[in-house]
């Protein structure tokens, strides 16, 4: 038995010795198991340390590390055995490019679970702070991740390819006039899709707020994929392209936390000068003493064409429209009282003609009789 075992230790086989072999068999065979080995410790332990934070990061490394897969480990170790090997150029090569495959097709599943990571982390903190549409949330979300690992396997394919010898010169150059080509046919659908992501992400807006986008305005109905749908003051729907929504100037009147007035006053010319001296005091005790209102100016700021006119301007604490219109009928409420009482006239677009009698012409030399 020891002289056959001698015997096949000293044969070769594609000129290497069977104690080679038997090295690189070794090798190839205690690596992997250690390698597996390592990777399940490190998961469990990742895992209970992120159990005692906070932090996502761990969680995601954690799955980094669970992603790593055995027949990865198997291929390092075949690597690693045929370096203590003088193989035929030719076997050695295919090693190395099965290896290269290998560590490509590795790459790309942990840029897969990074790019998982990034989309769901972006979108979990928009969901947390309730801006977030639910019926576009999900939709949004499977696109971006979808664009992400599109890019991340094309690299893997591309690299793949490349290593195994063929030209990809071509290839790439047929991708992108074939990207190109679709891009411009589904630009607009496109446009609108990126448009309802910016819009989650960006949060301009969300079901529920009041906005004016130019001359239209109403309550955020749905935020679609191609479309937003307001519901005007009218009762009709009012449905924007997420495209030119985004290319408008939007008002949004719920995230107000307060609400300012401003208040033109004319009064006439023939006011008296003491009168005209005492409205702006008079102006801004009507603001002070009311509640959830904070006095900003009176002041006369114009002799017009028709009134002395004043401004005034207060801010108002809350962001209630009705509360805003309550508060604000009283106030003129009582400036037209107390106006009136003290003799002042409000005045209103007019205009005075003054007509001046023509002066008197010398009379007209009377006419020659006629011959």
């Amino acid at each position: 038995m020891r002289e056959v075992l001698e015997g096949l230790l000293e044969r070769t086989w594609l000129g290497i010795t069977g104690l080679q072999w038997l090295a690189a068999g070794v090798i190839l065979l205690a690596l992997t198991p250690t390698l597996l080995l390592v990777r399940r410790t490190a998961v469990r332990r990742l895992r209970k340390h992120a159990m005692r934070t906070e932090s996502d990061v761990d969680d995601a490394i954690a799955d980094l590390v669970e992603r790593s897969r055995g027949w990865f480990f198997a291929l390092i170790g075949l690597r690693l055995a045929t370096v203590t090997l003088d193989l035929p150029e030719r076997w050695d090569h295919r090693v190395h490019i099965a290896l290269i495959i290998g560590g490509m097709i590795q790459g790309g599943l942990w840029a897969s679970t990074v790019v998982r990571y990034l989309v769901d982390r972006r979108f979990a903190r928009h969901v947390q702070a309730g801006g977030a549409s639910p019926q576009v949330t999900p939709i949004a979300q499977a696109l971006l991740r979808l664009a992400g690992l599109v890019v991340v396997w094309s690299i893997v394919v591309l690299v793949v390819l490349s290593a195994m010898g063929i030209d990809i010169t071509a290839l790439v150059a047929g991708l992108g006039i074939g990207g190109v080509a679709v891009a411009l046919a589904v630009q607009k659908v496109l446009g609108d899709i990126l448009a309802s992501i910016s819009i989650i992400v960006d949060k301009p807006f969300a079901p529920g707020d009041a906005i004016q986008v130019g001359q239209m305005s109403g309550t955020v109905r749905r935020i679609g994929m191609r479309s937003t749908v307001l519901a005007g003051a009218g009762g009709e729907e009012l449905v924007l392209s997420n495209t030119d929504l985004l290319s408008s100037r939007i008002q949004n009147f719920t995230r107000m936390q307060e609400r300012r007035v401003a208040l033109r006053i004319g009064v006439v010319y023939s006011t008296p000068q003491e009168l005209v001296e005492r409205l702006p005091a008079l102006l801004r005790a009507a603001v002070e003493r009311r509640e959830q209102v904070r006095f900003e100016r009176a002041a006369l700021v114009e002799l017009g064409e028709s009134a002395i006119e004043y401004e005034l301007s207060y801010w108002l604490t809350t962001a209630d429209y009705a509360v805003f219109v309550a508060q604000h009928q009283q106030l003129l409420f009582d400036l037209l009282r107390e106006m009136r009482e003290l003799g002042y006239e409000f005045a209103f677009p007019s205009r005075t003609l003054y007509v001046v009698p023509p002066e008197n012409e010398p009379p007209a030399s009377p006419a020659p009789a006629a011959g």
